[in-house]
Formats: structure tokens, sequence, C-alpha cells
């Protein structure tokens, strides 16, 4: 039997259009860092600002060097960049490669943090070596020396959400260990006035799981691997953060987006910029060609970037979501009527999300 925990109801619906992406007016100018969380900025309006949470895998990666591009072209406002490193990419390495993917990318201003070295579900280690491997070769960063943040992710998490006079939409793309942790320093004020919408990659509801490699023994595949890392941080996350401010994009709707050698060869021919060609680059190191031409590989966490950035590529609707905690089924989320209402993506435009991802890497 399926065993889920009851939560509290009671929290008060998201404001009607006040969180709604691509707001008008004029961008605002980066506050100077204090204690790596950026002070309070001006009173205006401008991009809607984004914290961006990941383990920093391939397609992490990938999700940043578009944020990246929609940063600069004022669609977005990157705040923050954290790291998780009890999921998929290398603890310490995945900070050096997303402040390689910054600094490239003209944004080293951005401040970054990891934290969470625990897991309640080990990822698999040959995709760590796989992924790790990936990234160095196409970031060209292997010699750089890996240096830890100034504060823990969850810190700068909460810190910059409770520095931000506009409600912050938090974009994560990982196991949710440092988005939980963050959650716990926000008093309930902030949670509620200042955090904006939370926009998951993770979740499987009406098809199987994508769990694989070597740790996965004795579980039942009914689980997307974000979720299986952390099924208590995805517990809190999904009943803590009010009710439908959290947007998942799950396996329901990744699954419309595979990464095809035919999209792979697009990118090479269409990049432009430092952003697109990279994406080229790491699509295209030795180990991955071979799985996309599996048919084994997803735009999974650019597909959640993309419909935050768009507004388009995904559908979603309000259902009621809970975490299985433990057992074979540990991490699968399930939708029961005691559930928290949240917006959950069910299908998407692979066509389209193709479109806009290269045109938003290539700053069109």
């Amino acid at each position: 039997m399926v065993v889920v925990r009851k939560h509290v109801r009671g929290v008060r619906a998201l404001a009607s259009g006040a969180l709604a992406l691509g707001l008008a007016g004029a961008a605002l100018t980066p506050a100077a860092a204090q204690d790596g969380v950026r002070a309070a900025e001006p009173a205006g309006y401008g991009p809607v600002p984004v914290v961006y949470d990941s383990d920093l895998d391939f397609d992490d990666a990938a999700t940043l060097l578009y944020l990246c591009q929609a940063d600069k072209r004022g669609l977005i406002d990157l705040r923050a960049v954290t790291v998780v490193n009890n999921g998929v990419g290398t603890p310490g390495r995945s900070l050096t490669h997303a402040r390689t993917i910054l600094a490239n990318c003209g944004l080293s201003h951005v401040p970054v943090a990891d934290g969470s070295e625990q897991w309640v579900n080990e990822p698999p280690p040959e995709a760590r070596a796989l992924f790790e491997q990936v990234l160095s070769g196409a970031l060209g960063d292997a010699g750089v020396p890996d240096e830890p943040g100034a504060v823990p992710a969850a810190e700068l998490i909460a810190g910059t959400v409770r520095a931000s006079r506009r409600p912050v939409t938090v974009l994560a793309t990982g196991p949710l260990s440092n988005v939980a942790a963050a959650l716990d320093r926000m008093s309930p004020r902030t949670l509620h006035d200042r955090l904006g919408r939370v926009v998951v990659m993770g979740g499987a509801f009406d098809v199987g799981g994508n769990l694989f490699g070597s740790t996965t023994e004795g579980f039942d595949n009914t689980q997307e691997v974000n979720m299986w890392i952390d099924p208590p941080a995805a517990d809190r996350v999904l009943a803590g953060v009010p009710r439908a401010r959290v947007s998942m994009v799950a396996l329901d709707a990744t699954n419309h987006a595979p990464i095809t050698p035919a999209y792979v060869e697009r990118l090479g021919s269409g990049a432009t910029t430092y952003e697109a060609r990279t994406v080229h680059a790491i699509v295209t190191q030795p180990g991955l060609p071979e799985l996309i031409g599996q048919g084994i590989m997803y735009w999974w966490d650019t597909l959640a970037a993309v419909s935050l950035v768009t507004g388009q590529g995904v559908d979603h609707r309000i259902r009621p979501v809970d975490v299985v905690l433990d057992g074979p089924s540990a991490g699968r989320t399930v939708d029961v009527p005691t559930g928290t209402p949240q917006r959950v993506s069910t299908t998407a435009d692979g066509a389209l999300f193709e479109d806009l991802f290269l045109a938003g890497l290539n700053g069109r």
C-alpha cells in the first residue's frame, strides 16, 4: 500500500497576475553583493528576479547557458545560482562549472553557492563520472581549482528572496534539498510576500519513472530521479510552498522533448553565440552521442527553463500533489485528495520548445 503524508491546508492563493513573466518596464541595475547576497533593489519594475538551483549535470549546464542569455536580453534578472551536491553533478566541480559558465557569459557578478551534501537515495556514481567528464571537456575548466561559496546555498536562496522588493521565482532542476532548507530560513511573511513561483523539473504522474544505474535496485521505477534522491525535501517544498505557486514540469511533459541527433545537428549549424556553441559542445562530448542515439536523453531541465522565461511550451493544471516518502516507490509523486494543490504539467510541444530554446540561446 502506498503511504503518503497528509498536509494541513490554509495557505492563501497566489495573487492573480502579480508574478507574470515579462513585466514591462526598465531593467534594474543589479545591486552590489554583500556576503554573497544582493541588497534590496530600488523600487520599480523590471525583469522577474530568478534564483536558479540545480545539481549542474549536463542539461542543467545547458539550462544555465539559456538563462544567461535570458538575463542579458532583459527577460529575467538572474539574482543567484546555487548548486545541490547530492544530485548527479559532482560536488565542488559543479560549483566550478557554474562559475565558468557565468564568467564566460559576462555574468561573473551573479553570486553562487552550494550545499546539501547528503542524499537519501544515492545517485549512480557512474552518471556523476560521465557528466563530470562531459562538462570539464565542454567548458575547458578541468584544471580550475574548486572553491566553496561565501554562504551556504540555502542562505543565499533565502537571503535573495528576503532582499528583493518583488517576488522571486526559484527554478529548481535537481533534488529539492537546497530549496527545502531555504524555506526553513524564511518567515511566513517572506514566504507569502516575497517568494513567487517555484518552477520544478521533477515528478512523474501518468507515466513511468526514469531511474537508472547501479544504485536503484529495490525501487519500482515509478519515480523521477530528482524526487527520488531526496523525497522528504520534495515533500517539504510541495507541501510548504503556498498552493498553486509550484509549477512542476514533470516527466509527463519532458517525454515530449527528447534530444535527437537531428536537433543536435541543428544546434551546431545554427549556433551564433557562446551559449549556443557551448550547449552544442556539451551534447557532442564523448559518451553523450551514444546515449542520445539510443533515444534515452531528454531536455528535462531546459524545458522547465524555457517555460519559465517564455510562458510557452508546456501546459499546467492544478492537481493535489503528495510524495511517497519510503519503500519501493520512495520519491513517487502522487495525485491524491489529501495532497497540496500545485500546478503540474502533463504535455509539451516539443517542436515549439526546440525553436524557442535555440532562439533563446542565440539571443533572439
